[in-house]
């Protein structure tokens, strides 16, 4: 059995009151070790792809927009949600990435 293609994430998040874009890619390999849990937590509970049809943004201003793109071999799914939905089964790992790109 073949181990399954290597993860690659791309993350940034943007908005607020004072506007300071936050970007950061990582492979798989790349990930810290509680990254990779989050990761883990994220792909045992049906993957990045049942994210994608829920609602991104609401009416707001100054509100943070994160930009998460999951790519795995050929499938790759990218989800878009203000600070307000993002969902709480997302949130561990968009913490852990939005405080690993501010360094």
């Amino acid at each position: 059995m073949s181990s399954p293609e290597p993860l690659h994430l791309r993350f940034a998040r943007s908005g607020g009151m004072l506007p300071q874009v936050l970007t950061l890619e990582l492979d798989e390999a790349q990930l810290s070790d509680e990254e990779a849990a989050a990761v883990r937590t994220i792909e045992e509970q049906g993957g990045f792809e049942r994210f994608a049809g829920l609602p991104s943004s609401g009416p707001g201003a100054d509100m943070y927009q994160y930009d998460l793109e999951a790519r795995r071999g050929e499938r790759s799914t990218a989800l878009r949600f203000d600070e307000f939905r993002l969902p709480a089964e997302l949130a561990p790992l968009v913490q852990l990435l939005e405080r690993r790109a501010s360094r």
